[in-house]
């Protein structure tokens, strides 16, 4: 008689998990929480906090480079939120890999927001430089 218990799903028994050929995830590396933590997440959280705040500056302090600061600052978070559209790609494919359907579409959602957000962004840079070439005195 064999001492496997009847499971209803393979992810319940560790024996079924592990012979089905699919290779374990254990958790390697330092973590906040379920994120796993990366040069490339760590570089870009900066780039976002000094993007906004370089942004914030240019907003509320008024200045005779008011305008291109505003466009700098657009386009850096622009870029951020475009680099973290293109890594959920990745995240995207490998949920679907390991049959992680949720995981997958609410990845693809937040991923479809970062792209739109990023190119909100990119175009409110180009419109502040056109603003700024555009408000020359000749």
């Amino acid at each position: 008689m064999s001492s496997r218990r009847a499971t209803t799903t393979p992810y319940e028994d560790e024996e079924r998990w592990r012979s089905s050929g699919t290779p374990s995830r254990g958790r390697s590396g330092p973590h906040l929480g379920p994120i796993r933590i990366t040069p490339v997440r760590v570089f870009l959280l900066v780039a976002l906090v000094g993007g906004l705040g370089f942004l914030a500056y240019s907003i509320f302090f008024r200045d005779a480079l008011q305008v291109p600061l505003m466009a700098t600052g657009f386009a850096v978070v622009g870029i951020v939120f475009g680099i973290a559209a293109f890594m959920s790609i990745g995240a995207v494919v490998s949920a679907g890999r390991e049959n992680r359907d949720g995981a997958a579409f609410f990845t693809a959602l937040a991923g479809g927001f970062l792209a739109v957000a990023a190119l909100m962004c990119l175009a409110a840079a180009v419109i502040m430089s056109l603003i700024w070439s555009g408000s020359g005195t000749s």
